[in-house]
């Protein structure tokens, strides 16, 4: 964001809600490294590594919704833009919508340097845990998918890491 477009203190409603400043440390762009084990694409597929996407988060002008936008160089990923917001709870729900007309509801908590993303649907459930580095510039985590909520199953591994101002 530019500075003309950064939320001015006058911007911020009185009642926002409190718990959304603890999505600060997601703020900026971020690179992308995501792990595909073989045979994730189809049998006999390789091992995929790809270091090629970025990840941007932006507060709405009010702040009261964090906007989350990756951009995938694997023609495989879907891009993805990410509506995030207060649960009313003291954790946040994500509304994504990806480049294959996907379009999911997660719950997502961020406390004490632990990223958690997390659905429960019938047939398809996941659940991501990232964990920030000490100086907040990396983020390590992986998703798990489960086909009947309760026995997981590792799919991906997802690393953020802060790119350079």
């Amino acid at each position: 964001m530019t500075d003309a477009q950064d939320p001015q203190p006058s911007d911020v409603p009185d009642d926002r809600d409190v718990s959304l400043e603890r999505l600060e440390p997601l703020l900026g762009e971020w690179g992308v490294e995501v792990f595909f084990a073989a045979d994730f694409f189809g049998p006999g597929s390789p091992a995929v590594t790809d270091r090629g996407g970025t990840t941007t988060y932006e507060w709405m002008k009010t702040k009261r919704f964090l906007v989350e936008r990756s951009i995938i160089d694997n023609p495989a990923a879907p891009d993805t833009i990410v509506i995030i917001g207060a649960a009313g709870d003291g954790e946040f729900v994500r509304h994504h919508y990806d480049s294959r007309g996907v379009s999911r509801t997660y719950q997502m908590s961020l406390d004490d340097g632990v990223l958690r993303m997390w659905r429960m649907e019938p047939g398809f459930s996941q659940r991501y845990t990232g964990t920030f580095n000490e100086d907040g510039s990396r983020i390590a985590g992986a998703w798990e998918k489960s086909a009947d909520g309760s026995t997981w199953e590792h799919d991906f591994d997802l690393t953020y890491f802060r790119k350079a101002s």
